[in-house]
């Protein structure tokens, strides 16, 4: 099984409260299962319209199966806010430093990159973080990456 480096940070990255994604042991493939979705799957055996059909059978699947999936970690794990502070404290440009670590700047930071025109730099170097990040806890946890 491989799991294609793009797919796993798209799925760290869009990590939500709401819903968990998992790398599908047996097939290599990342599903996104909503709590909504396995609440539904856990109390009834009904049948379902036809858009909750992938997303129940999904559902329905992990909690029979749930050792066939293994939980991708969430945005938290990855800590962005460190990414943020790093890429701040590597510009060669203090002043741009300086703006970017001022008091509140990380609500703001997007904002803050831009209005620094340094927005290209920023999102290259996080998504290499990213990157990272995934490639490490591929590593970690035995699962081989498809660059």
């Amino acid at each position: 099984m491989k799991v294609k480096l793009n797919d796993l940070v798209d799925a760290i990255e869009f990590h939500s409260d709401e819903a968990q994604s998992f790398i599908h042991f047996k097939s290599g493939e990342i599903y996104r299962i909503t709590d909504e979705a396995i609440r539904i799957a856990e109390d009834d055996d009904r049948n379902y319209p036809d858009w909750m059909q992938d997303d129940m059978k999904i559902a329905k699947d992990y909690l029979e199966n749930e050792n066939d999936y293994r939980a991708l970690p969430s945005q938290y794990e990855v800590n962005e806010y460190q990414i943020m502070e790093d890429f701040a404290s590597n510009l060669e440009d203090e002043d741009k430093t300086n703006k970017l670590l001022g008091k509140g700047v990380f609500r703001r930071f997007k904002d803050a990159v831009i209005l620094l025109d340094i927005d290209k730099e920023w999102y290259s170097y996080r998504d290499e973080r990213y990157q990272q990040f995934a490639r490490e806890w591929c590593e970690v946890n035995e699962i081989a990456l498809e660059e």
